[in-house]
C-alpha cells in the first residue's frame, strides 16, 4: 500500500452503520474506505457486527478468485479491537469500482430489460459454484485466504451475539432450525409483534417444509445477494452493470431461491395485498433465461413467488395487522389454500390446541389469557 502522504479523502458518505471514503491516490487509482460507525443505535452488538463484517469479506474475495463477477478487490481490512488497528473501528479498503447505483423505478422499460440481459449473465456465472452447505461464507481464520461455510449471517438468524445458527447440510435441517429459533424468539418475547398469529404461521410454515423439499432440496446451495433491491447493481451511463456491490447478509441457498427475481422487479403494491401475480419485468427475466437455453432457471423466476414469501415470512414482522394477514394469505395462496384468513386462524388453533397441542403455543396461550 503507498505511503499514506500520497493519498487524500476526495469525498465522503455517511449511511446508518457505514461512512465511505473515496481515497484518490497520485496516480488516479481511486480506492473506498468503508468504515464501521461505532455506538450507533442501528448497529447489533460487537460480536455480529464482527462476523457479518468478516463473512462479507469472505464473499467479495471468493467471487474475486473464482468468479468473473464484478466485485471490488479487498485490498485490507481490520476489526474495530485489532491492536494495530489505528482507526478504531472496523474497515475495509477496495477498489472503487466505476458507475453508480442503479435506481430500477427510474430506469425505462428499455434500459430494464438491458440490465436484466445482463443479470442473467451474472445468475449462470453463479451457478457454477455450487457448495454443500447452507449458510454463509467466513473466513477459516483471519488473514487466510481460506473460505469455508459457517453459520447464517444475518441478524434474525443469530442465537446470541456471537453464535449464528448453521452452517446445514440440508435444506430441511436449515429450514426447520431457523423455525423453531423464531419460534422460541415469539415465546422469549424477543418478538412481540402480533405473537399468537405469528406464531401459528410458523407452525404452518414448518408444515410445508417438505412440500419445499420436493422441488429445491438437491443438496447443492448457491451464494445469493440478500439485498437485491437495485442500488447494489453499479451500471455506467448507457445502463452497462460495472459492478455488484455491498454482499452483507449474503447467504448460501438453493437454486429456487438463489436464482428466484431479485426484490426490485416484485410489483411490491401486489406483493404486500396478497397477490402472487408476476411483474412485467419478472416475466422478461424468464425470457432471458430460456433465451440462453436456461429452461430450468427460467422456471425458477417463473415458479419463485412461493419461494419467496416462504422466506420473506422469516424476520418479515409487519406492525401492521391488515399488512400481516396480507402477506400471510399472499404465502397461503401460493401453496393452493384459498379459505380466508380467520378461517385459516381457527383451524390452526384448534389443532395445535386439541388435535396436537403444542407447548409453546400453550405458553403464549396462557399469557395472552393473564
Amino acid at each position: 500500500m503507498p505511503l499514506l502522504t500520497s493519498i487524500h479523502v476526495h469525498r465522503s458518505q455517511t449511511g446508518g452503520q457505514n461512512c465511505h471514503l473515496d481515497i484518490v491516490f497520485e496516480d488516479g487509482v481511486t480506492w473506498i474506505a468503508r468504515i464501521k460507525l461505532a455506538d450507533s443505535p442501528h448497529m447489533p452488538p460487537q460480536e455480529a457486527q464482527d462476523l457479518v463484517f468478516l463473512s462479507e469479506i469472505a464473499t467479495i474475495k471468493y467471487l474475486t478468485e473464482f468468479t468473473s463477477i464484478p466485485v471490488p478487490v479487498v485490498h485490507h481490512y481490520q476489526l474495530r479491537q485489532d491492536p494495530d488497528n489505528k482507526v478504531g473501528l472496523s474497515y475495509v479498503l477496495m477498489d472503487k469500482l466505476p458507475g453508480t447505483p442503479l435506481c430500477w423505478d427510474d430506469a425505462d422499460p428499455k434500459n430494464r430489460q438491458k440490465v436484466m440481459d445482463q443479470l442473467s449473465d451474472i445468475c449462470i456465472e453463479m451457478e457454477k459454484y455450487p457448495f454443500k452447505k447452507a449458510g454463509s461464507l467466513v473466513l477459516q481464520e483471519k488473514g487466510e485466504s481460506t473460505i469455508a461455510v459457517g453459520g447464517y449471517t444475518q441478524l434474525p438468524y443469530f442465537v446470541d451475539a456471537g453464535h449464528p445458527l448453521g452452517p446445514f447440510e440440508s435444506l430441511r435441517d436449515s429450514l426447520n432450525s431457523l423455525f423453531e429459533h423464531q419460534k422460541n424468539m415469539i415465546i422469549n418475547r424477543e418478538i412481540a409483534v402480533f405473537p399468537l398469529d405469528n406464531y401459528l404461521g410458523l407452525l404452518w410454515c414448518l408444515e410445508k417444509v417438505s412440500t419445499l423439499l420436493s422441488a429445491a432440496d438437491n443438496g447443492m446451495f448457491f451464494l445469493k445477494h440478500q439485498d437485491d433491491k437495485g442500488d447494489h447493481i453499479l451500471i455506467d451511463k448507457d445502463y452497462n452493470i460495472t459492478g455488484i456491490i455491498d454482499w452483507e447478509f449474503a447467504s448460501l441457498e438453493p437454486k429456487p431461491i438463489a436464482f428466484a427475481s431479485p426484490c426490485m422487479m416484485w410489483p411490491v403494491g401486489d406483493f404486500y395485498d396478497g397477490k402472487n401475480g408476476l411483474s412485467e419485468d419478472e416475466l422478461y427475466f424468464a425470457e432471458c433465461f430460456k433465451r440462453r437455453g436456461r429452461e430450468d432457471i427460467a422456471e425458477v423466476v417463473m415458479d419463485g413467488r412461493k419461494f419467496q414469501r416462504f422466506l420473506f415470512h422469516l424476520g418479515g414482522w409487519s406492525k401492521d395487522e391488515m399488512e400481516m394477514k396480507n402477506l400471510f394469505d399472499g404465502l397461503r395462496k401460493a401453496f393452493g389454500e384459498e379459505d380466508t384468513y380467520d378461517e385459516w386462524y381457527a383451524r390452526m388453533l384448534e389443532k395445535y390446541t386439541l388435535l396436537q397441542p403444542d407447548e409453546g403455543l400453550m405458553q403464549l396461550l396462557t399469557r395472552e389469557n393473564n
